[in-house]
């Protein structure tokens, strides 16, 4: 029987996502809908925000239909139901409408077959991407953090593990960037998605991958969104959302060249078990790691980027700097203010993480292809010293 696929080699070549950002820039989604002329539609979006934009009634379709049954971090279950909904409607164009979780979902709807079998074997790399792969996609972040509308990777969750599908073909044929989406999202969402934005700037610039374009990308959103975060004081104003939706943008694009590094891989097992919002997680996590790496660069074989010891110590010095701090050393506590400053608790203890859990969370990271992507390497003595500063 003939199988529907198509090579990932021939998707090498997607061409770039065509960004459109700034206020007002919602106000163009009939415009660039109109070139792709689909007759047929299907938005994938959180149904939060749906009520909060008008996008569904500007869509000049004959058969426009529409998918909210996924959950906050998707899972592979609820993909698979998109995917049947897809293969049902076989869409001309795919619009994603929400936070990361809608963007996403919306990636994985485009690319993975409706099987659950070949679709996990997309997702380990052992088998090729539908033929329909190429449908065109416009994203739409309602929310200011994630960049999924620049990155060309997507995640999903399987049996509670994170998956990341890094496909070139996973790129957004159009990014709708307008701030005025967030002024509705509250503020414990806006500000972890901030942090998130913070994470991966940060994470970018240490990253084994790091250029000095990435850099500084990287740069420019960590030192912007920390200083939002630093004076935030309990909410953001229409001008700070206006920053933070650009440089959440300009992160994303950071990563997008570098990934990101164990700092998240550790973050996405907090999320799934213990419910920690992911931003928060992934502050959470940096807040710790970071000093433990700047201390174990005292020993030189812990360093794991070509480039050296000494390049690291000074990535990490220039990290201080994005937040305030004098040294490397004072990375965890400059995280942990913004962290209390937000009003979260800055331990992972009052999250309902134990002693006994720590084991468990380390070997989820560890097996993270993100923990290769880490300039510095992470000690073995660190789950003992994570579990006594809980």
């Amino acid at each position: 029987m003939a199988v529907d696929l198509l090579t990932l080699d021939t998707e090498r070549d997607a061409p770039p996502t065509r960004l459109v950002a700034g206020p007002g820039s919602a106000a163009a989604f009939e415009r660039e809908l109109r070139p792709f002329g689909a007759r047929r539609v299907l938005v994938v979006a959180s149904a939060g925000a749906l009520r909060r934009t008008s996008f569904l009634s500007r869509i000049d379709a004959p058969d426009v239909r529409v998918f909210t049954e996924f959950s906050p971090n998707p899972d592979l279950d609820d993909v698979l139901k998109g995917c049947a909904a897809r293969d049902a409607q076989q869409p001309e164009l795919i619009v994603g409408i929400g936070g990361g979780s809608a963007m996403d979902a919306a990636k994985m709807i485009r690319l993975l077959p409706a099987d659950r079998v070949r679709a996990r074997a997309v997702l380990a790399a052992r088998a090729p991407l539908r033929a329909a792969a190429r449908t065109p996609l416009v994203l739409i972040p309602t929310t200011a953090g994630t960049g999924s509308e620049v990155t060309q990777f997507a995640t999903v969750f399987v049996d509670g593990l994170k998956h990341s599908l890094d496909l070139a073909a996973a790129r957004a044929t159009v990014a709708l960037v307008d701030p005025v989406l967030s002024h509705s999202c509250p503020w414990e969402v806006s500000v972890s998605c901030a942090f998130d934005a913070l994470a991966h700037a940060l994470e970018s610039y240490w990253s084994i991958r790091s250029t000095p374009r990435s850099r500084e990308l990287a740069a420019t959103a960590a030192e912007g969104i920390a200083d939002v975060l630093r004076r935030a004081e309990g909410g953001f104003s229409e001008s700070d959302r206006q920053v933070l939706s650009s440089l959440s943008t300009t992160a994303g694009q950071a990563i997008d060249l570098t990934r990101t590094t164990v700092g998240h891989a550790f973050a996405y097992p907090l999320t799934v078990r213990f419910g920690v919002p992911h931003g928060l997680a992934c502050v959470l996590s940096l807040s710790w790691l970071f000093p433990l790496s700047e201390s174990a660069l005292a020993d030189p074989p812990a360093c794991q980027d070509p480039r050296g010891a000494e390049f690291v110590r000074a990535r990490l010095q220039r990290m201080a700097g994005f937040l305030g701090a004098d040294s490397p050393r004072q990375l965890g506590q400059a995280l942990r203010s913004l962290i209390t400053a937000a009003g979260f608790p800055d331990t992972l203890g009052a999250y309902g993480v134990r002693g006994a859990d720590v084991p468990v969370l380390f070997q989820e990271a560890m097996a993270s292809s993100r923990s290769s992507n880490t300039p510095v390497q992470v000690p073995a003595d660190a789950p003992d010293y994570l579990a006594a500063h809980l």
